[in-house]
């Protein structure tokens, strides 16, 4: 047998011949006798519409998300504003002021009652410190001043508002707390 150039062969040799097998030859059968499936359309409506709704209801938490940060961002700039107005306004209260002051303070008090009811409405609220026992959770304690044993572990003073926003604190309260201490 003479060697030829492969594109010039007339004979074809053992080894570029396909080899069947047994199995080969058993699983052509069986691809011929297997109907292609038919969708089930019903499954396919059924996982769509579940993942549908499940996207519905996380774009609903995330909107939700969103308005509580953007409204805690929003109280987080202005209750320094409301802080200065109010303590500014208690100031003049205990003072005798008349005139131009007393006009000027009926406007500050204006002012801060229509932020207070906005606050309200949006579930800002104060919180009540003075007198009132120390509380970790919702106050941060400053400093401590020596009290008679009655005021013991009671907030004497408030260096800083504190305020809740829809139940969880936004801003602790900076408070004084009394501390009874016993002289030998």
């Amino acid at each position: 047998m003479s060697k030829k150039h492969p594109k010039h062969t007339d004979e074809i040799c053992e080894q570029e011949l396909p080899q069947e097998t047994e199995q080969t030859v058993e699983t052509a059968t069986e691809e011929e006798n297997v109907q292609p499936a038919q969708p089930d359309y019903q499954e396919q409506y059924v996982r769509l519409y579940a993942e549908f709704e499940n996207f519905r209801k996380r774009t609903a938490r995330e909107k939700l998300s969103f308005i509580a940060y953007g409204k805690k961002q929003l109280a987080e700039k202005l209750l320094p504003s409301y802080e200065i107005l109010l303590r500014q306004a208690q100031k003049w209260s205990k003072q005798e002021v008349s005139g131009e002051t007393k006009s000027i303070l009926e406007g500050v008090n204006l002012i801060l009652a229509e932020m207070q009811k906005a606050f309200t409405s949006e579930g800002i609220v104060r919180i009540e410190t003075l007198n009132k026992p120390y509380d970790p959770a919702t106050q941060e304690a400053v400093g401590m001043v020596p009290v008679p044993p009655e005021q013991d572990g009671l907030v004497i003073q408030e260096v800083q508002m504190g305020f809740m926003l829809d139940g969880n604190v936004l801003r602790p309260a900076r408070v004084l707390v009394g501390q009874h201490t016993q002289e030998n």
